[in-house]
């Protein structure tokens, strides 16, 4: 990680401009072999890019020397023309190697200027497919995230304290509380816990966006009332059962909501070979989806209500729509704005503006699922075991905080987690 690294840090492809990062010991010195003399740090300077053939390019030069700079280390950025042929010759000439990806964030990480929930954030920006989940992750690159997490290090940090002077006193008469009271703020930090990891649903569809799944018996009217949310003709309407053998799905943006929307097979015991694969993957849909819309036909029978569905009736100009479920029309219209409001509301969860601190990292949801998990074995286990039992569990969990903010973690987590950046970032 000591060498000097280079990537186009802008999407590659033909654009007005593209920008190339440099990073590392050389950083200036090559940058200098391309631009000739540098501007002074911080200062834009528009500069002539050449290589052993001539001048090839024009841009804009700017100097970061570490450790202000965005990997802590001396880095440059050239903004060129974005045509991926000139892109490729200041590569070429540059003469280092290019980056992996999330390099650079990696080493931002590795030189102190970020915790492990910043560089994530900083992926839940690149990735947002909403305003929302933009918010959620501008709040974890100000350490909302890290200073929830502080507190409860801290919180639990106490209780294993008090722990320890239990373990080391035996019989003294000590100023901490009974093990019914640690017992009870154990548990209580768990719950802080698991209210946290729970959170993540929220964010993950902030972030990543939402996969609806259209589900029902044949005729249906799933069809229809997926080309009615989508607005134009994109799946195949017929009178003729089992039509629809296939997953078809299409984007669909929702008010704040990014969501892909997939219309099934009809539900049925099938003969044919290839619809009974296309009524297995209809199902094998519906059970990883974030919301099924369970579609009822006039005159069908109402599944019993089931959480992560919604029970829409698909053709209420037709005939009447059984209580309790909403009533739409792909015809006429009517209905949708009141199933569009209830799929906002049934994909929002616990809205995260409800919430001080929203995670977008299922690593996050993870390691606070663990915490919660082994608090709650410590706080159960505390009355019986004792203490020795109950401040084990809690070091394990400190330990799981302590991965959670990077200050302690695995070579291979960071692996995994940087290989989902792009390469220039």
């Amino acid at each position: 990680m000591n060498d000097t690294i280079a990537a186009c840090a802008t999407a590659w492809g033909h654009a007005a401009i593209a920008v190339v990062r440099v990073s590392g010991p050389d950083a200036c010195a090559v940058a200098a072999r391309v631009a000739g003399t540098l501007p002074p740090p911080r200062h834009a300077g528009v500069r002539r890019f050449a290589d052993a053939a001539g001048p090839f390019d024009e841009g804009v030069v700017t100097v970061f020397p570490g450790p202000r700079s965005y990997t802590g280390e001396d880095v440059v950025e050239l903004a060129g023309h974005g045509n991926p042929l000139l892109v490729e010759r200041l590569l070429a000439v540059l003469g280092v190697r290019l980056a992996r990806p999330g390099e650079f964030t990696r080493r931002a990480f590795l030189a102190g200027r970020m915790d492990l929930t910043r560089a994530e954030a900083v992926l839940a920006t690149i990735e947002a497919r909403s305003s929302t989940g933009l918010e959620l992750a501008r709040a974890g690159l100000d350490g909302r995230l890290v200073a929830a997490i502080e507190a409860l290090r801290a919180s639990l940090v106490d209780v294993c304290a008090e722990l320890e002077a239990v373990l080391d006193y035996p019989g003294e008469d000590l100023l901490v509380g009974s093990d019914a009271a640690l017992a009870a703020r154990l548990s209580e930090l768990a719950e802080e816990a698991a209210r946290l990891g729970a959170t993540w649903r929220a964010g993950r569809i902030a972030v990543e966006g939402a996969r609806v799944v259209l589900a029902g018996p044949v005729n249906a009217g799933k069809s229809s009332l997926f080309n009615a949310l989508l607005g134009r003709p994109r799946a195949i309407v017929s009178p003729q059962a089992g039509t629809t053998r296939d997953a078809v799905e299409a984007p669909l943006q929702l008010h704040e909501a990014r969501l892909t929307l997939v219309d099934t097979a009809g539900d049925r015991e099938a003969a044919d070979p290839i619809e009974a694969e296309g009524v297995e993957l209809a199902r094998a849909e519906a059970a990883g989806a974030d919301l099924v819309l369970r579609c009822i036909p006039p005159g069908g029978a109402v599944p019993a209500a089931r959480a992560g569905e919604l029970r829409v009736a698909t053709m209420c100009d037709v005939g009447a729509a059984p209580p309790g479920v909403l009533a739409v029309s792909s015809r006429s219209g009517e209905g949708m704005d009141a199933l569009r409001a209830a799929m906002l509301g049934a994909l929002r969860g616990e809205a995260p503006g409800s919430a001080a601190v929203v995670l977008t990292s299922a690593r996050q949801a993870e390691l606070l699922g663990r915490v919660a998990a082994e608090l709650r074995e410590a706080s159960s286990t505390l009355p019986y075991a004792g203490a020795a039992v109950a401040v084990e569990l809690g070091y394990s969990a400190l330990e799981a905080l302590a991965e959670l903010s990077g200050s302690s973690v695995r070579e291979a987590v960071l692996d995994r987690l940087f290989a989902r950046f792009c390469i220039g970032k």
